[in-house]
């Protein structure tokens, strides 16, 4: 059960942002599945869903945009082929000031995923977002709702939407869930609306929280069949948080 505390948001004029950790890893989940990356793991969420698996709030600390975009850099070190992928994510990201850290990351030539709930609003005048993921460029929103509403303009500027699905939280209307990690919503979690035009990704639901491994086992497999029909009745994407299956953070 996940108790870090709702924090509300917390934009500082200078750009300093409060981070949990920053690694090289592989991208596990969306769009960018598969990709080497440094993730930037930001402190702090909005909202607090019971069944969040992440640590979002223990060993945080403040660290200027240019200083964080050199930690980066460190990670990936002569790593790869030079198209250098960070990954923004938290907690909710844009809880904070995310403009002059991705202007950094922009100048230094790499390509930032931010992963957002969707409640907050995105800085729209200042950073132009990307929908196209073949590209490899630029800044991409992925949408990951939880809540019953997401702000407007995502519907127009993410790249993609993505879900997790519990077998126990399947709308038989669409496929979609009515609730994600348990989090409590009036009505059901929201949905993309036009001019929407990325990808649906769907994700089954990890139980590891559950008391003894069989339980789990037996949860994660319904789950994985719920969103492999999903995924075969709507047309959706379905994700395997790959991330987990080949053992890295």
């Amino acid at each position: 059960m996940n108790e870090q505390p709702i924090e509300k948001r917390n934009i500082r004029s200078d750009g300093v942002l409060e981070i949990v950790s920053v690694f090289y890893t592989i991208q596990g989940e969306g769009p960018f599945s598969g990709r080497p990356c440094v993730f930037v793991r930001l402190a702090g969420c909005n909202l607090q869903c019971p069944g969040c698996d992440t640590e979002y709030t223990s060993g945080r600390r403040w660290v200027d945009p240019l200083a964080l975009t050199h930690l980066v850099e460190e990670q990936f070190g002569d790593k790869g082929d030079g198209r250098k992928f960070v990954v923004i994510t938290g907690g909710e990201p844009f809880r904070q000031h995310l403009v002059p850290f991705l202007k950094c990351l922009r100048g230094a030539g790499m390509y930032v995923q931010i992963e957002t709930n969707g409640t907050l609003a995105p800085p729209i005048h200042d950073i132009k977002f990307e929908t196209d993921i073949t590209q490899s460029r630029g800044v991409y929103i992925v949408v990951s709702p939880k809540s019953g509403k997401v702000h407007q303009s995502y519907h127009s500027i993410a790249c993609a939407f993505k879900y997790v699905l519990s077998h126990e939280s399947v709308d038989p209307e669409d496929g979609l869930p009515v609730t994600v990690l348990d989090h409590t919503v009036g009505g059901k979690v929201a949905r993309p609306e036009a001019p929407f035009m990325g990808e649906i990704y769907i994700n089954p639901m990890d139980h590891a929280e559950l008391e003894g491994p069989m339980a789990a086992l037996i949860q994660n497999r319904l789950s994985l069949e719920a969103a492999k029909i999903s995924c075969l009745e709507h047309g959706y994407t379905l994700g395997l948080q790959l991330h987990k299956i080949i053992g890295v953070d």
